[in-house]
């Protein structure tokens, strides 16, 4: 009985000539015969490609010459009539449980790596960002919003000096002058607001200057958001927002497109709750070496959210947007009354 044949196209690896063949299995042996070709070799030298689907099946020779296979079910058959087994991957490739599990697997890896891993990996690559480069980029940034988002604070230079003086006397871990972090703006849009770039300054507006019921709560905001930069919580969400394009832009050198869209991620970004919690902790620490009630940030936080209610929500959000208050947070805020 002869043994079971089908086609195939041999190359013999050196040019790209094209000969049809026939291809039988018989005892552990693969038998290629063509018109002006035959040769064999132990199936156990042969390098199998896995079936693909539609797409050839190659069987490759130690020399390099190969046979592609279209008949790709055709020699599967005669694989198996020889004895020969698929490795298990491969009929798990073609099992639908398998492939159910797999997918599922892979979907739960995908969440895992982006809920924790991402977060884990831009906080080390932030924390590897030379200082003079997280400057430049924040003053490269701050350039842009002025030009398109702020436009020159109307407080009084007196008042402004007096909020620069009291924020610049609260004591710190480091001695840099706190005053060095601050920049007032006017922001029709933003209405009251502060944000902290990525290395520093802090943006404080005059709408949230206004809206503070005394000194103690702007400090208290200034605190919180010099948690922020203290903890690169601004170059962390911004290496997150745009994960690819940061490393594209590193190796390439060239950063103009992460200067370009900054400013609109970093306006629009949404802190997590476990940064919003390292910046409240750093708030409440330094308020409270400083003699002031963690509680103050909380009342801002009502202020907040009660003028929230009553102003519509411009283009880019409101200080509520990007730093969600909720009832955990001032829990952890609790403290003397703020006066």
């Amino acid at each position: 009985m002869n043994a079971p044949t089908v086609q195939a196209d041999y190359y013999d690896g050196r040019s790209s000539r094209r000969q049809r063949v026939v291809l039988r299995l018989n005892d552990g042996w693969l038998y290629l015969q063509g018109e002006s070709i035959e040769r064999r070799a132990p199936l156990g030298e042969l390098r199998l490609s896995e079936p693909m689907g539609a797409a050839p099946r190659l069987a490759t020779f130690p020399d390099g010459a190969y046979c592609e296979i279209r008949d790709a079910e055709g020699f599967a058959q005669i694989l198996a009539a020889s004895g020969h087994r698929e490795h298990r991957i491969v009929a798990w490739q073609f099992n639908q449980r398998a492939i159910f599990v797999a997918a599922l697997i892979c979907l739960l890896l995908g969440i895992a790596g982006y809920r924790y891993g991402l977060p884990w990996i831009s906080a080390q690559l932030a924390e590897w960002v030379p200082e003079n480069s997280a400057r430049a980029l924040s003053d490269r940034v701050l350039i842009e919003l002025d030009g398109r988002v702020f436009t020159p604070s109307k407080l009084p230079p007196e008042r402004q000096t007096e909020i620069a003086q009291r924020f610049n006397a609260l004591r710190t871990s480091d001695s840099q002058p706190l005053s060095d972090f601050l920049r007032f703006r006017a922001a029709r849009r933003l209405g009251a607001n502060a944000f902290a770039l990525p290395a520093g300054p802090i943006i404080l507006t005059d709408g949230i200057v206004r809206l503070a019921g005394n000194d103690d709560e702007l400090m208290a905001v200034l605190a919180h958001e010099l948690g922020h930069v203290h903890a690169r919580h601004g170059l962390r969400q911004m290496i997150q927002g745009s994960f690819v394009g940061f490393f594209v832009a590193w190796f390439a050198g060239d950063v103009s497109s992460i200067i370009a869209a900054a400013p609109a991620a970093l306006l629009e970004a949404k802190y997590s709750r476990d940064l919003e919690a390292e910046a409240d902790a750093y708030a409440a620490g330094l308020l409270r070496e400083n003699g002031i009630s963690p509680r103050c940030l909380g009342d801002m936080l009502d202020s907040l959210e009660k003028a929230s209610g009553n102003t519509p929500i411009g283009d880019l959000g409101h200080y509520l947007s990007s730093h969600p208050a909720t009832e955990e947070r001032r829990a952890l805020l609790d403290g003397p009354p703020c006066h």
